[in-house]
């Protein structure tokens, strides 16, 4: 072999071996048109195949990105057969409720609400969880079941109703803004209570910068294997002000973040995933696209499920970005 095909034969075999090494940088090669309808198919083969929450949650990203083609079908199909399974029907009635005009998605809603008045009743805490996340404030109607609500000794149903009167005007948004900080930055508060207002705040928006301030050097100072650190990293990620995005406070978070996707564990990758959806961008696409794809399981086949609508949702919203950016 002289020279020349002995130097094209190595530099084959470099090329090759890096590419082995490195198998997480073709994902990033792919075309985000494939990977988008990759994520979709994804979405739908989880909505056919799971159950309840976890088919829940499929149908909703699939709504939220706009993909929502015969998800109605199907949940109509699901209240046929579960319309009186505590708990899951209100998660029937929340993806009913996306997909209806107006007079259907009132009664649907109207359901849930009579759910949450229900004091006897076995699915009051999903039903206020569900309020919440539709924007419906149960104040103006029902002040002394709110109140009661409120004040409750359960936890996660006075969280929740907290969230859900945050609907009320735009003096309760910055009420509640208020109170779920406060009871974030309590190491004293109850942690389910912080693990609410956690996701309540990423959901909500920006911080002013003082606020964010205290939240993110809060969130810093934990030790990492502190109980609640990543989903309170990604509230400091989502509620960064545009003037915090510049410094390293900011970059420090988005890296502690990251740094806990090699974790096997179906709420912090739901995490991830969730805060990546927003903040992420298409270096990120690797670690996401094999979450997708299960690569890496946890064990569980509905939690793997779970993780894989999470990923493909977060795909989806990445390669809009990536596109809307060419």
């Amino acid at each position: 072999m002289n020279f020349t095909m002995k130097l094209l034969s190595k530099t084959f075999l470099i090329v090759l071996m890096m590419s082995a090494c490195h198998p997480g940088k073709r994902e990033t090669q792919e075309q985000p048109i494939d990977l988008k309808e990759e994520a979709v198919n994804t979405l739908r083969k989880i909505l056919h195949e799971q159950q309840e929450w976890v088919k829940v949650h499929a149908a909703e990203f699939l709504i939220w990105s706009g993909h929502s083609g015969a998800v109605k079908d199907v949940y109509l199909k699901e209240l046929e057969r579960f319309h009186e399974r505590p708990q899951y029907r209100i998660g029937i009635w929340r993806v009913l409720a996306l997909l209806s005009n107006s007079d259907e998605a009132a009664r649907y809603k109207t359901q849930i609400v009579n759910a949450f008045l229900d004091t006897a009743g076995r699915d009051r805490i999903h039903a206020i969880e569900t309020m919440a996340k539709l924007k419906i404030s149960p104040l103006p109607q029902y002040p002394e079941a709110t109140n009661a609500a409120l004040h409750s000794d359960v936890k996660s149903f006075s969280a929740y109703t907290h969230w859900a009167v945050a609907y009320t005007n735009a003096d309760s948004a910055k009420a509640a803004e208020k109170y779920f900080l406060n009871r974030l930055l309590d190491a004293n508060e109850d942690m389910l209570q912080r693990r609410v207002a956690a996701y309540v705040l990423r959901i909500s928006g920006e911080l002013d910068i003082e606020d964010w301030n205290a939240l993110s050097g809060m969130v810093l100072a934990l030790p990492d294997d502190a109980e609640g650190k990543v989903g309170f990293l990604n509230a400091a990620l989502l509620t960064a002000p545009q003037e915090a995005k510049i410094n390293e406070t900011y970059k420090n978070i988005f890296n502690r973040f990251v740094a806990f996707s090699n974790k096997k564990d179906k709420g912090i990758r739901m995490d991830i995933a969730a805060g990546l959806a927003v903040a992420g961008g298409k270096e990120h696409l690797p670690v996401l696209t094999g979450w997708m794809r299960n690569a890496d399981p946890t064990g569980k086949a509905a939690d793997d499920a779970d993780v894989q609508a999470s990923a493909a949702c977060a795909v989806l919203q990445i390669c809009d970005r990536i596109s809307s950016e060419q």
